[in-house]
């Protein structure tokens, strides 16, 4: 294993934060941090994690997308190597190898994550709809797809624009996260329902509810809810059901909130959960899906008063824990390099579902960015790990830019 730079100590380490490109993995080492856990962060490539004050030793593991065995091994010889005493995962293609090698790390290391059964009815969205259908929680309206069925039917039932959504997130060998697609018509829907990514995965057509995207965050354990955070999502990268780009706390709304208590205590969830809604015209919320992770946009809880992260760290490690009894809302986060890439997205887009008008879109952007609120990644006390982010953005685009360009010369 390589180390992502200097370390500021050798040693021990309390925790281990793997996934540490992720923005919830720097959060969760901030957090952590600064309460006095020492902290590791790993990831199968360079990331702003590694640059943290609050990081004590940092590294790069095999990649979990072709690599999922030498994943695993050197997972286990990261734990044998730190001895942590919790490992906290934050993104799909690590916890499906740690589920699958969860015996053999689970007698070295706790792991920041609920028990099999309930994990395994929370990442497969059919067993999460049939529970939420059989405890009264809406949905919407949905057929499954399956090879050589009748789109045109399906259509018939569900309505146009439409959206496909893979019954899970992530499978064994996909380089990333199987995201929602819409369908605005019938031809669009042959085409999704065609892309090679789809292969083996179950799938269902679902109505597209057009409403605000709410999302509750619990932390359930020991037969009880120790934290409570509402936000509402004003846009996403992907624009359909991504990560939420610019987003507010709130008051929880009763309506979401009971429905999400009850979802999370019949599975016997524990450990930290997001449950994501929309509403449709009416005004009713749907369930979209539950995610039994840190979500990525955790730092606006974090920034509100719910430490989260402090949570997970304490169930896991098998410390008291402390419910948290209020936090501010009107708290409003912004992550820039997600909404450049909305933007881009948009910029590129007809206008449709989940697609403003260009102007729109402009408008929205340029609004946002002299309105208050905090930034992802930007703390004060802690620069380093923003202005990493900030250079591997331009890179990125710098690259991006440069392969646009070879190819238009190319096609001359």
């Amino acid at each position: 294993m390589s180390t992502g730079g200097p370390p500021s100590r050798r040693g021990l380490l309390d925790v281990a934060v793997l996934d540490a490109s992720g923005r919830a993995a720097l959060v969760c080492a901030r957090s952590l941090g600064v309460a006095g856990v020492r902290v590791g962060a790993f990831d199968c490539q360079q990331a702003p994690a590694f640059r943290s004050r609050w990081v004590s030793e940092s590294g790069l593991l095999p990649d979990f997308v072709g690599e999922p065995d030498a994943y695993a091994e050197a997972l286990l010889s990261l734990i044998d190597r730190y001895q942590p005493k919790v490992l906290i995962p934050v993104h799909d293609g690590s916890i499906e190898v740690i589920r699958a090698c969860r015996s053999e790390l689970e007698p070295r290391v706790a792991v920041a994550l609920a028990a099999e059964p309930q994990l395994a009815v929370a990442i497969d969205k059919e067993q999460t709809f049939a529970l939420a259908e059989n405890l009264g929680v809406a949905l919407p309206r949905s057929v499954s797809l399956h090879p050589g069925c009748d789109l045109e039917a399906a259509v018939a039932e569900v309505g146009l624009p439409a959206v496909v959504k893979p019954m899970r997130s992530w499978v064994e060998g996909s380089d990333e996260r199987l995201m929602s697609l819409i369908a605005p018509g019938l031809s669009e829907l042959r085409a999704i329902v065609a892309l090679p990514r789809w292969r083996g995965v179950p799938l269902v057509l679902q109505q597209w509810v057009g409403g605000s995207r709410e999302a509750i965050w619990l932390f359930f354990a020991r037969g009880k809810i120790w934290a409570r955070f509402a936000q509402v999502a004003f846009r996403m990268n992907p624009p359909l059901g991504g990560a939420s780009v610019v987003r507010e706390s709130i008051i929880p709304n009763r309506d979401v909130l009971e429905s999400s208590e009850r979802l999370v205590r019949e599975i016997g969830l524990e450990g930290f959960s997001e449950v994501e809604f929309r509403r449709d015209m009416s005004g009713r919320p749907m369930l979209m899906e539950i995610n039994p992770r840190l979500s990525a946009s955790i730092e606006l809880a974090v920034r509100a008063g719910i430490d989260f992260p402090g949570l997970l760290y304490a169930w896991a490690a098998g410390r008291p824990l402390h419910e948290a009894q209020s936090y501010r809302v009107g708290i409003r986060m912004r992550w820039l390099g997600g909404d450049l890439r909305w933007l881009r997205a948009i910029l590129h887009a007809t206008a449709g579902p989940d697609i403003p008008p260009r102007a729109v879109a402009l408008r929205r952007f340029l609004r946002d960015s002299v309105r208050l609120s905090g930034y992802d990644y930007l703390v004060a006390s802690d620069p380093v790990p923003a202005l990493f982010a900030s250079f591997d953005l331009l890179r990125r685009g710098a690259m991006s830019y440069g392969a646009a360009a070879k190819a238009s010369r190319g096609r001359r």
